[in-house]
């Protein structure tokens, strides 16, 4: 995304922000998460705003972030970050599920499990077609 595109989302976060708040505030909506999610779209869409607005003015800046986004070390990290929360969310849901099974929450458990299920088909279909491109 170039960084004109950047600049409205940020700013459409921050109108769409304000918006939620003002319909909590004169109680068009009911919920008060509203608002709170109102005051942080527009808190994420201000520090967006500022973070565009740097990397457009500060040429050095903006030459850290353009190393930082195309350095192959962060792109190995990221991805080895990626699969072992991958196995972390495996193994801290199978948990869970035998822990809900023990306090007779079926419910919780068959969730638990469904949700291990789309992982691992999720990882397998992910693993075949990296198979045939690699």
């Amino acid at each position: 995304m170039n960084n004109n595109k950047r600049l409205v989302l940020s700013i459409f976060w921050i109108v769409l922000g304000i918006t939620l708040m003002i319909l909590s505030i004169a109680e068009v909506l009911d919920d008060s998460v509203y608002s709170g999610m109102g005051g942080a779209l527009t808190a994420v869409g201000a520090l967006q705003l500022m973070r565009n607005l740097k990397y457009r003015r500060d040429p050095e800046y903006r030459e850290k972030i353009d190393t930082e986004l195309g350095d192959e070390r962060n792109r190995f990290l990221q991805m080895k970050s990626w699969s072992w929360a991958g196995y972390i969310a495996v193994m801290v849901q199978a948990a869970a599920s035998v822990a809900a099974y023990f306090m007779g929450q079926r419910t919780v458990q068959l969730v638990l499990w469904y949700s291990i299920c789309l992982l691992v088909l999720a990882y397998w279909v992910s693993w075949m077609i990296l198979s045939r491109k690699y």
